[in-house]
């Protein structure tokens, strides 16, 4: 992982590491994808010494994090009500730096950049109205948020819906996210795949940071005698569900869906119809031990995603495992799947080839054992931990560097 266009680096700014960072999320909570992600880099901090302080708009999660102190912000999202009782009094403690994740309001950037500079994380595609970007599988949208994104939308079929009345408002959304990333002092991304769309947009104040593993990694067994694909994510027709299906007709071996999602129900009807519903379980959500469970058991695990996934996080959590994946070759998957050594990159949306991949691992048990140890220990050296807190406070330190508090703004009162 590396930095992109930065004008300043720790190597020359001289500014010192930070000793406490106020997080903010919309929900406290641990539910898969950014909230684990928050979560996982929350304890890493705190672990390594910063005091660690979560804003959030609700909190979902009992979970006690040591060294991280919670400030429940019911307001923080409403534009009705004064900054002072929305921010509360997070910013009391004065942290050194404020990440932000989720929390997309210039308002509240601007507002909380008189007292620290701000990082915001880019999990996914910000500056997207569809959120997918993409206008086929396989074919991922380059271009910068703006009116012409009007007309694709509306001809080229990359808002992948026939109800149009949400996307007025969902393309006010993506203009006002745009500019809470323009106000920040730096903006973190997790793969070369949103690091494109953000330098798309014209950030240039970015840096890419290595997503650790969320889950604690289990051993499994009997994989000599099994023949069993596992996917884990939200059941939506971008995560590519159909697809792995209709490839189940081609494949001799059980299929472990895990993940709920407004396509769930379609998904099972699918089973039904293509014949192979006695093959498929669908699990529904699971809790982290239970995922851990799932990866380690199965023969694959696959990611046979139609949008360009903005980083693919069951793929590491699969690879820490020690079991190879299948996947789409698309979106950041490149940055963690090494085709041909870790497991096997698709077409995205190719049933066929889909089939053909996982029928050559289901095959091989010593091929899944030799595949499944390489990606154990590329992710133990890229993904790590370490990695993560390294490159975090490298972009904090970065961010402080950058940072001057305006002079027009005067600090929140708490």
């Amino acid at each position: 992982m590396a930095t992109s266009d930065l004008p300043l680096s720790t190597a020359t700014s001289g500014s010192p590491p930070p000793r406490s960072v106020l997080l903010g999320v919309p929900r406290w909570t641990r539910d898969g994808g950014v909230s684990a992600h928050v979560q996982t880099s929350a304890a890493t901090l705190a672990r390594h010494g910063l005091d660690v302080r979560v804003i959030a708009a609700r909190v979902e999660s009992t979970e006690e994090i040591p060294g991280v102190t919670l400030y429940r912000c019911p307001d923080l999202f409403k534009d009705d009500v004064p900054m002072s009782t929305r921010i509360g009094e997070a910013l009391a403690f004065g942290p050194d730096v404020i990440h932000l994740h989720q929390v997309d309001r210039p308002d509240v950037v601007q507002a909380m950049r008189a007292s620290a500079p701000v990082v915001i994380s880019a999990h996914v595609y910000s500056a997207c109205t569809s959120g997918v970007y993409y206008f086929k599988p396989g074919h991922e949208c380059t271009r910068a948020h703006g009116p012409g994104c009007v007309f694709n939308l509306l001809a080229r079929g990359c808002a992948h819906t026939r109800n149009i009345k949400p996307l007025p408002a969902r393309y006010r959304n993506a203009s006002r996210r745009v500019d809470a990333l323009r106000h920040a002092d730096l903006v973190l991304s997790y793969s070369t795949a949103v690091d494109r769309h953000l330098a798309a947009n014209g950030l240039t104040r970015r840096q890419i940071v290595p997503f650790p593993a969320t889950i604690a990694p289990r051993q499994g067994s009997g994989h000599a005698t099994r023949r069993r694909v596992v996917f884990a994510g939200r059941i939506v027709r971008q995560k590519g569900v159909a697809v792995l299906i209709r490839a189940a007709r081609q494949v001799d071996g059980e299929f472990v869906i895990c993940g709920d999602g407004r396509q769930l129900e379609e998904m099972r009807k699918l089973a039904r119809e293509t014949g192979v519903e006695d093959r498929v379980t669908f699990r529904g959500w699971l809790s982290s031990e239970q995922l851990a469970e799932e990866f380690a058991n199965a023969s694959v695990v696959v990611v046979p995603s139609l949008w360009p996934e903005p980083f693919g996080l069951v793929g590491i959590e699969a690879l820490a495992a020690g079991r190879p994946v299948v996947a789409s070759a698309t979106g950041g998957v490149r940055d963690w799947l090494d085709d041909g050594v870790s497991g096997l990159c698709v077409e995205p949306g190719d049933v066929n080839a889909l089939a053909g991949a996982l029928n050559r691992l289901l095959a091989d048990p010593e091929l899944q054992q030799s595949m499944g140890a390489a990606g154990r220990e590329a992710v133990n050296a890229r993904f790590s931990p370490q990695r993560h807190f390294a490159a975090i406070l490298d972009a904090y330190t970065t961010a402080r560097a950058i940072w001057s508090a305006p002079a027009n703004t005067q600090p929140i009162e708490s």
